[in-house]
């Protein structure tokens, strides 16, 4: 999916950040678009679900993001009388043209707090050919405000997590210069049916013993016989040898 590059300075708060990427991962060729922006309509279960965290969690960060102006507006629909239905969001319509960084949407509720928020700044550091960038900790910490702590060790969170790679590279003096990291990219991993087994004639070459005599072989050599042409030789050499 498309998030603007605006998204990782404008919301400090992950939760904002958080709920803004999953609106933004909703959009698609047939979303409605009005003056104010785009019409999301989406349950609060769904985003719940998207997002990773309780219902409270989501209309606190709703409120969030219509005082600062994300969300323009928002009307549940009534599906029968007295019964309400599915909220729809109107939120700021930001172009994903160009400044924009691509995210899968599968790990937004896999990654809480600084978590995303660090490793939304990952995707937008990264180049779009090897997804790799060199930043030092102070450096990101600058970026996202928050202390050089909390950067480190968010960084090995998700470095345990293999959601990013780090590599220390060395300078020619032997000293270690800014650390290079690889946002990994997220692979679903289908079901590898097993391979099927050989023919059963071809195994069952070795279920026939030469014990027993075989009076009449003449019907044995008809090119119309279901035996196999190892089969065969096998009868031809028992008659020569015996």
């Amino acid at each position: 999916m498309r998030i603007p590059n605006s998204f990782v300075t404008r919301f400090t708060q992950a939760a904002d950040l958080k709920l803004a990427c999953v609106f933004y991962s909703l959009i698609h060729s047939n979303t409605k678009r009005n003056l104010l922006g785009y019409e999301i309509t989406v349950k609060q279960s769904t985003l719940m679900s998207l997002c990773g965290c309780s219902l409270s969690t989501v209309k606190r960060t709703v409120r969030s993001l219509s005082k600062c102006g994300f969300i323009k507006s928002q009307k549940r629909q009534m599906t029968t009388p007295g019964k309400l239905g599915t909220y729809t969001y109107t939120i700021d319509a930001v172009s994903t043209a160009s400044k924009y960084f691509t995210m899968d949407k599968k790990l937004m509720s896999r990654l809480n707090g600084n978590e995303f928020r660090v490793y939304t700044m990952c995707c937008k550091l990264a180049d779009s050919s090897h997804k790799s960038f060199f930043q030092s900790y102070n450096d990101l910490s600058k970026l996202l405000g928050m202390s050089r702590q909390d950067v480190l060790r968010t960084i090995e969170k998700l470095v345990k997590g293999k959601f990013i790679r780090k590599k220390k590279i060395r300078t020619r003096v032997g000293d270690f210069t800014d650390n290079t990291y690889t946002v990994c990219i997220y692979v679903h991993h289908s079901r590898i049916k097993k391979a099927s087994r050989r023919s059963s004639r071809r195994q069952g070459i070795h279920c026939y013993t030469m014990n027993t005599t075989i009076k009449n072989t003449s019907s044995l050599y008809n090119k119309k016989s279901d035996l196999s042409i190892g089969f065969k030789k096998k009868i031809r050499l028992s008659e020569i040898f015996s």
